[in-house]
């Protein structure tokens, strides 16, 4: 990609101007077209009192078409929910658990594909398996399934390690076995180009604050239309159903057919007014430009890094890590080394006294080269 194209996408980024962040697996800064949008909303319920249904609606179902694309699914199957915890949620509830069920879930997984399992689903008996046994293939799944396995829980990309693990091959092992399939795509979605359609999966959630670019407090759900009539009904409320207008009430309404069932009540509007802008520039910079730049990025910090003495985490083989790199070195307080990072405006993360560095495609190989220097400097 031309220097002038990433140039120009930079300008949509306020953060440049303070900051070298490279922190996009924490939290996403907002681009200015994300942050117009929510004004213009804000504004127009100000200036008008409201938005309108209809007119909120329709930006609703753009984004959705636009999630969709990115996703390489149906429209009829993508759902906006909250936060990767409430997609998750959803999943827990509408599978017809049964009594001497177990599951299988990652002891390592970040706690929002972790906590709701343990905490809603305590009869459940758990199995566990991670990230370093995932990364070598997904065998490792396979031996821990019987005849009373309900669900398979994974997470895509590794939030520590930033390992990406074999979810496609998992899937269709659940397909062929009816067993439902759970994927937090979190750390992936936004970073990598691939077809979500083919982790054969039942759900896959994705909240929107980190790679998508787009507002906290959003986030998008896709469930397998092939699933959908065998799901619990669950997280339904009144606009789960068919409304035209509001002037008739009380005549019974049918339920929605696709993924939208799940949002229930009224929307945040805000988060996908949003939503809407950030989709619309990681699909006019194509995504397998965003996942290419990101690639050159981050191999360009391993070899930086290496050259510094750190340890590297994040595997080196390209279809097993997106936009992550985790490093540690021994004699070197990694939350010091942060600290002092951020005094000189870099932005990086600590995750179990690790170095976690996650650029995204406006970040540039200058920025990178600057990160490494003061890493060098500071010692």
């Amino acid at each position: 990609m031309v220097t002038g194209e990433v140039n120009r996408i930079r300008e949509l980024f306020p953060v440049v101007n303070r900051w070298i962040y490279l922190n996009h697996a924490g939290t996403g800064p907002l681009p200015i077209p994300v942050v117009r949008s929510i004004a213009k909303f804000c504004k127009k319920a100000a200036e008008q009192g409201s938005v309108s249904y209809q007119e909120a609606e329709g930006v609703v179902e753009r984004t959705r078409r636009m999630a969709a694309q990115l996703m390489g699914v149906k429209q009829t199957e993508v759902a906006f929910v909250k936060n990767t915890s409430s997609g998750i949620i959803i999943a827990i509830g509408s599978i017809p658990w049964e009594r001497d069920d177990n599951m299988i879930m990652m002891k390592d997984a970040f706690p929002s594909n972790f906590y709701p399992y343990h905490l809603l689903l305590p009869e459940i008996e758990k199995r566990f398996v991670t990230a370093a046994e995932l990364i070598q293939g997904p065998e490792c799944v396979f031996r821990l399934v019987d005849e009373h396995t309900r669900a398979i829980a994974l997470d895509w990309v590794h939030f520590l390690s930033g390992a990406r693990f074999d979810v496609e091959t998992v899937g269709r092992f659940c397909q062929e076995r009816q067993i439902y399939f759970i994927v937090d795509a979190i750390q992936g979605l936004g970073a990598v180009a691939t077809n979500i359609s083919k982790f054969n999966a039942d759900f896959v959630v994705a909240g929107g604050g980190k790679w998508l670019l787009a507002p906290q407090g959003s986030g998008v759900l896709y469930v397998n239309s092939r699933v959908l009539p065998h799901l619990k009904p669950f997280n339904l409320g009144w606009l789960s159903c068919e409304w035209r207008e509001f002037n008739d009430c009380f005549n019974p309404k049918p339920l929605k057919k696709g993924a939208w069932r799940f949002e229930e009540g009224t929307k945040n509007y805000l988060g996908i007014y949003g939503l809407q802008e950030a989709l619309k520039i990681l699909l006019d910079f194509g995504i397998d430009n965003v996942n290419s730049r990101i690639n050159r990025l981050v191999e360009q910090l391993r070899t930086r890094m290496q050259e510094l003495g750190f340890e590297i985490l994040t595997p080196e083989n390209v279809n097993q890590r997106a936009g992550i790199l985790t490093c540690r070195r021994n004699g070197t307080s990694m939350t010091e080394l942060q600290k002092r990072l951020e005094e000189q405006r870099i932005i990086v993360s600590v995750r179990e006294n690790c170095l976690r560095i996650s650029p995204h495609f406006y970040n540039t190989e200058a920025e990178i080269e600057q990160f490494a220097e003061q890493v060098k400097l500071i010692g």
